[in-house]
């Protein structure tokens, strides 16, 4: 049991700051700089990738901060699956480790990471050999497009890995909010104002583009417009409920400790009675 603790504390890791207070610079330094590597990643794709299919995932990629048919095409999901399961077997008492202690949360973010470490794995190989990203037939220096496909996807989660721990010493808050918030933020950007077609043709494909020009042709083209302001006003309009949900606060008033009196208060009495 030490010695698999010892590994789990010698997993590779960022180095944290030797301050203990971080200035403001430093931190948007190191979160610009891990906002920037994370789009330089989800514009690199994946060599021998068979692009069908991958219009499916659209909206899935969202939640997963990542987009699909790039390198980082496991986005969070590895993260948050290991998150997930380690918090539900600690606090069902499953595992027994006391997060309290500094070993204890040592060795609890020792074994997420290796189970991060397992999830890419596991998550590289079932999108490949189950069809979500389909290779192309044929081979490489003799290896199957497949296997390259596979070894992409494994660097590209460990990018995410320590590029989400770079954001918790070095930057603010956490990587994975980051990489959802950078997600939406750039495909509310794309679709708000898109110029180009998938053939890189010049066309005013974003929501205000079509409003703007649904008003300036002759005579406007009306239904484009409605449909343009509908799509802003909703985008506005779920927007502020979630900012408006985000700062609700509800205390809910908690008097187990009252029902054990009265229960106990009970039992007495009944006692007495006998």
């Amino acid at each position: 049991m030490a010695d698999f603790r010892g590994i789990l504390q010698n997993l590779p890791e960022v180095t944290p700051p030797v301050e203990k207070k971080l200035s403001f610079n430093v931190k948007l330094k190191w979160t610009l700089i891990v906002l920037v590597a994370f789009f330089i990643m989800a514009n690199i794709s994946l060599f021998g990738l068979n692009p069908v299919g991958l219009d499916r995932f659209q909206f899935y990629a969202i939640i997963m901060g990542t987009d699909f048919g790039s390198i980082i095409s496991l986005g969070i999901g590895p993260i948050v699956m290991a998150s997930i399961i380690l918090q539900l077997l600690v606090g069902s008492k499953i595992l027994d480790i006391d997060t309290t202690s500094e070993e204890g949360k040592k060795f609890f973010q020792g074994l997420q990471k290796l189970l991060v470490f397992f999830f890419i794995i596991f998550e590289a190989m079932v999108y490949v050999l189950m069809g979500g990203l389909q290779a192309q037939a044929g081979s490489l220096f003799g290896i199957s497009y497949t296997i390259w496909i596979i070894f992409q996807l494994l660097l590209g989660g460990l990018a995410i890995l320590f590029l989400d721990e770079i954001c918790h010493k070095w930057g603010f808050g956490s990587g994975v909010s980051l990489f959802i918030a950078a997600g939406v933020g750039w495909r509310l950007i794309a679709e708000a104002f898109a110029f180009l077609d998938t053939q890189g043709n010049f066309s005013a494909s974003g929501k205000v583009l079509q409003l703007v020009t649904s008003l300036m042709s002759s005579p406007p083209d009306t239904t484009t417009f409605l449909l343009a302001f509908a799509a802003i006003l909703a985008t506005v309009i779920l927007f502020l409920i979630v900012v408006w949900a985000q700062s609700l606060k509800i205390e809910i008033p908690l008097s187990y400790d009252r029902l054990r009196g009265i229960f106990n208060e009970m039992a007495s009495s009944i006692l007495l009675c006998k």
